[in-house]
């Protein structure tokens, strides 16, 4: 079953943000896709959708539907890899759901993925609903903070942020299990807790000189995703970068380090941008992105990949980041092309053009993609795969879902008709994978084999396989989690 088998599609009509004709999501799936393409605070094409996330989980929390909304939010932070929706979510379903069996063990795993988790819990709580923080996610908290080492009290002591690891600590009272914990903890009350010498302090001491990088480096003080994000500044320093390349391929290392996949083309891009990259560490950032399909199952048969390359896919994912939702649907989209027995793809904006992807360099296969522009033509995309005579098992399509172009003036229609008559032209019954990468609430599909998902990471690409062998949704995956 796929998410909308059961549902009328005269019910479910709306408009999307371009005012086109779309389809409603249910609120389960709605705030899926929203929470796992969003960067809080930050602007998308559309506007910034941070209120509408809180608005609907916490009307699905009153509703009966809080337990949901706490795995949700686990889901985010576990699979995800997102850390600050998630500590929204906790927050809002402590606030919301006070009193019930969820709330300590879904804040307890949250917690308990890094140090300072359970400090950013708080301080969204805070943030939101000011102080008196609901008993359960403070013992959630607190579980969490027992099994941590002092390491990670020293290192996650968040100085110079309004809620600290030491108000972290007088809130939820740990007991801790051996005496260096409790030194530890002791001293972080107390303010005298030292922070540990990590590579940040050594850095900002020492200056971001070829030195200092290059013993960092070489005493391994520089973990995966430090290195990755800052491997523009090493070289920039001319330090010695081999311990990087190592790291870059070491299948294990980037199995274990649970980086989104385009972390990996954003530092190919900074190096490309600023004149700096070799062939040595363009073919270590390509085997970092190959060994992060490693954990993706393989799609049997004939693939097709549609890219939505539209203007309003230009928005980047945070002001921070260069990073755009493009480049996250051309990492995702060569993601599935190298795991595919074979594939079609094409990328669209006011028209299709194929993009020609071999399917073994992923790196090489994400610059195929053209640089979003343009309307969002999506009937395009479906159009030159009709033409082209190539007789898919399944269609990916990769999108924001804000079509807005390609019917001349009637904005009645939905892509599902384009979908049904590849159906007719191909004789068989292609499924429909819609990963929505903006979680702008609706979807331009309906119906039998359709499976609609959100998200930016691996893990959405395995409901490619699982949707196909009968297991539902991503939705139905975030409620079987038992904490």
């Amino acid at each position: 079953m796929a998410s909308f088998n059961t549902v009328s599609k005269g019910r479910m009509k709306t408009t999307n943000k371009s005012g086109h004709a779309a389809y409603k999501l249910d609120d389960k799936t709605l705030l899926v896709t929203m929470a796992l393409t969003t960067m809080l605070g930050e602007k998308k094409f559309y506007g910034d959708n941070t209120a509408d996330i809180r608005r609907l989980a916490e009307r699905l929390c009153r509703d009966g539907e809080g337990e949901f909304v706490a795995k949700l939010a686990v889901w985010a932070r576990t699979k995800g890899n997102l850390r600050s929706v998630s500590h929204m979510l906790i927050a809002i379903v402590a606030h919301e759901c006070s009193g019930q069996p969820f709330v300590r063990p879904s804040s307890r795993v949250i917690a308990s993925r890094r140090g300072d988790d359970g400090t950013e819990m708080l301080a969204a709580y805070k943030a939101m609903y000011g102080n008196g923080w609901p008993h359960a996610m403070q013992r959630g908290i607190r579980d969490a903070l027992e099994g941590m080492s002092p390491c990670s009290i020293a290192k996650y002591q968040s100085k110079g942020r309004d809620m600290k690891m030491r108000d972290t600590l007088r809130i939820t009272h740990p007991k801790p299990s051996d005496t260096a914990l409790s030194e530890a903890m002791g001293k972080c009350v107390a303010g005298e807790l030292p922070m540990p010498k990590g590579w940040e302090t050594e850095l900002s001491e020492r200056g971001n000189t070829k030195e200092v990088w290059d013993e960092l480096l070489s005493e391994r003080k520089v973990g995966i995703f430090a290195a990755t994000r800052n491997l523009r500044n090493m070289v920039r320093a001319g330090a010695d970068v081999s311990p990087v390349i190592e790291m870059l391929e070491n299948e294990e290392t980037i199995r274990n380090s649970r980086m989104l996949p385009f972390r990996f083309y954003s530092a190919y891009s900074e190096l490309d941008n600023a004149g700096l990259l070799t062939t040595r560490m363009s073919r270590a950032l390509d085997r970092a992105m190959c060994a992060s399909c490693e954990n993706v199952d393989g799609l049997r048969g004939r693939t097709a990949v549609l890219i939505d390359v539209s203007g309003s896919m230009s928005s980047r994912v945070s002001a921070n980041s260069m990073v755009s939702c493009v480049n996250i649907a051309a990492v995702l989209g060569a993601m599935v092309a190298h795991v595919a027995d074979d594939a079609y793809v094409c990328a669209f904006d006011n028209h299709a053009k194929v993009v020609p992807m071999g399917g073994t360099s992923v790196l090489s296969d994400v610059r195929m993609v053209p640089y979003a522009s343009g309307g969002t033509n999506m009937k395009a995309g479906f159009d030159l795969l009709s033409k082209s005579g190539f007789d898919a098992d399944r269609v990916v399509v990769l999108s924001d879902n804000e079509v807005n172009h390609g019917w001349g003036t009637d904005n009645r229609k939905t892509i599902q008709s384009c979908l049904e008559a590849y159906r007719k032209k191909v004789g068989h019954d292609v499924w429909c994978h819609a990963i929505d990468l903006q979680g702008y609430g609706t979807s331009q599909f309906i119906g039998h084999k359709v499976n609609v998902m959100a998200g930016w990471s691996d893990a959405v690409l395995d409901f490619i396989g699982k949707a196909e062998r009968g297991f539902d949704t991503i939705v139905s995956e975030i409620d079987s989690i038992v904490f």
